[in-house]
């Protein structure tokens, strides 16, 4: 069963790739042809796709929890019941990490519709800080967070922004290991918000820099390589850019820049889409 549900997700995670790919060529030569609609076809019948399959999948989990404790009561040798219980703990371990991927997955091919409100974003921000110290703190991690007291009103989607702030930050957090530090700086400029998340982890060559808002590229093992790529398309939408600076053994920085009426006043060109 878990054998299947990897094979489909694999087969669906190529397909999306070989979509990408065709799609951006089609960009690059400004060419609107029959190609493009039925490329535009492909990407909703794959995320299509993708919903039949995480529809299942937490049906799968419960059914398997259920099953582990109905057997676990029924086995007397401690010995096979540690064996069985680690197997199905890595059994849940892998439907979680297929039901995170879908939910990425569709929130990248989806196409984005931002609900605006005014809000302020250090308020915003001190509270999305303060939650995500936990997971930093458990790991040995420091997380220090800057940031004029005044208010900074921004017109946009908060649970947006929050998903592509937050996507940045715990790739920082999984990348740093124990003794690391993420710095969080929120500052006004003019009618500019520019919010720097900067970490003192292992950084990136320049060629993988050159990559990293592409769809499925991951520098961490296991990671699924679109988070990053979400949270460019959030902000792209809130018409704003994100600007990567990177050294191998010193640390990244993203720059976070938001227009505080939520409209876009970025040229293009004028952000590191690295």
């Amino acid at each position: 069963m878990k054998t299947a549900l990897v094979i489909l997700v694999l087969l669906l995670i190529f397909s999306l790739i070989a979509i990408v790919v065709l799609y951006r060529k089609l960009q690059k030569t400004g060419k609107i042809t029959k190609k493009q609609r039925d490329l535009s076809e492909a990407g909703i019948l794959a995320s299509g796709l993708a919903h039949e399959i995480r529809n299942p999948l937490n049906s799968i989990k419960i059914n398997v929890q259920l099953l582990q404790e109905d057997i676990e009561d029924a086995i007397d040798d401690e010995e096979l019941k540690k064996d069985f219980s680690e197997t199905i703990s890595s059994i849940t371990y892998e439907i979680g990490r297929l039901n995170g991927l879908m939910t990425n997955f569709l929130t990248y091919a989806r196409p984005t519709q931002l609900q605006k409100e005014k809000f302020d974003l250090h308020d915003f921000l001190n509270e999305m800080i303060a939650f995500m110290k936990v997971e930093a703190e458990a790991k040995g991690i420091e997380v220090e967070y800057n940031s004029p007291e005044e208010e900074m009103l921004f017109n946009g989607d908060r649970q947006k922004l929050r998903q592509s702030l937050m996507n940045i930050l715990k790739n920082a957090i999984q990348i740093l290991g124990e003794g690391g530090k993420v710095k969080v700086n929120l500052k006004n400029m003019r009618d500019l918000y520019l919010i720097e998340i900067e970490d003192n982890g292992p950084g990136m060559t320049e060629e993988f820099l050159s990559q990293i808002f592409v769809a499925f590229s991951s520098q961490r093992k296991g990671g699924t390589g679109l988070g990053l790529s979400i949270a460019k398309k959030f902000i792209d939408a809130h018409g704003g850019g994100i600007k990567v600076e990177s050294k191998v053994r010193e640390g990244t920085k993203f720059t976070i820049i938001l227009p505080a009426n939520g409209e876009r006043v970025l040229n293009e060109g004028e952000e590191n889409e690295a």
